[in-house]
């Protein structure tokens, strides 16, 4: 563990055992460690990529974590802006994406889950927020079309071309997690409750730029069952104006991910945005060219 990090745990407590590191390689990722302290302590200790993971991931604790309720969350202990360090409670439970649970209990984990992220899209109520324009809109696309052409199969280059064609509708913007998927959701079997980790891309954006679209395009179009489930716990289903912004930003995310993934070599990624794009595919074949597709 860099030595950054042993000083925030240090300024916490004097015994500690650095137990697991759970750091992933590449760009943009954090590092991260599982520290046991004295009497049963818990910690994750993390250094972030760059200023601003780390600003957001401290604002949201500080703002935001509080509205998904009582244990419900990890809680910061302590952080360095200079060293972009953070010391966090570890939350019982395992990530719902290394499990394999019983469809009822999947099926309360995703409703748990809505129900989550609506406390997080509401905890910004009281916030001034920006618009995106379409001109914003429309060079954003424009520069990531043309910087994934040289990596990015044509075929694809063609669809997200389509589906961008038009900004997403103007839609207020929340207190989004920025990552919301099934990786950063802890469930603890025992008590049958979901909790929610890693904020650091959490910010004021529309619902729909990821929250919503990442989740539908990944997972739940191919899971009606937890499509259900997911929006019965965040009390509504999602509005046309909302469907149509969930294509447009998924489109984008997909491109940027795919085009990411192969000069990378992520394969998890390059997966990830395949499935996006195939499920954007078969849902909107018939809406852009008449129903080729269908």
């Amino acid at each position: 563990m860099p030595s950054a990090l042993h000083q925030l745990v240090g300024s916490v407590t004097d015994t500690y055992i650095v137990v697991a590191e759970y750091s992933r390689p590449g760009v943009n990722r954090p590092s991260l460690w599982e520290v046991d302290g004295l009497h049963g302590a818990r910690w994750f200790a993390k250094q972030h990529a760059g200023p601003k993971l780390h600003r957001r991931e401290v604002d949201a604790y500080g703002k935001w974590t509080v509205a998904l309720g009582a244990d419900r969350a990890p809680e910061l202990i302590a952080s360095d802006v200079e060293t972009c360090t953070v010391l966090v409670t570890a939350v019982p439970g395992r990530s719902l994406d290394t499990l394999r649970l019983p469809a009822e209990q999947e099926r309360t984990a995703y409703e748990q889950a809505g129900e989550l992220l609506a406390r997080h899209h509401t905890a910004a109520a009281d916030e001034p927020t920006t618009k995106v324009t379409e001109e914003t809109w429309d060079s954003t696309a424009a520069k990531l079309l043309d910087d994934a052409a040289p990596h990015v199969p044509e075929h694809e280059i063609t669809l997200v071309q389509a589906l961008v064609k038009e900004a997403p509708p103007l839609l207020p913007q929340v207190a989004a997690h920025g990552d919301y998927m099934p990786k950063n959701w802890m469930w603890d079997e025992t008590e049958q409750r979901l909790r929610v980790i890693d904020f650091e891309r959490a910010e004021l954006q529309p619902a729909a730029r990821r929250d919503f679209s990442r989740l539908r395009y990944r997972i739940l179009l191919q899971r009606p069952d937890l499509l259900a489930a997911f929006h019965h716990g965040y009390g509504r289903q999602l509005t046309e104006q909302e469907l149509a912004a969930c294509r447009a930003y998924a489109a984008l995310d997909a491109l940027d991910s795919l085009s990411w993934g192969i000069t990378h070599r992520d394969i998890g990624l390059v997966d990830e945005a395949h499935t996006m794009l195939e499920n954007l595919r078969q849902e909107s074949g018939g809406r852009l060219w008449g129903g080729w597709g269908q």
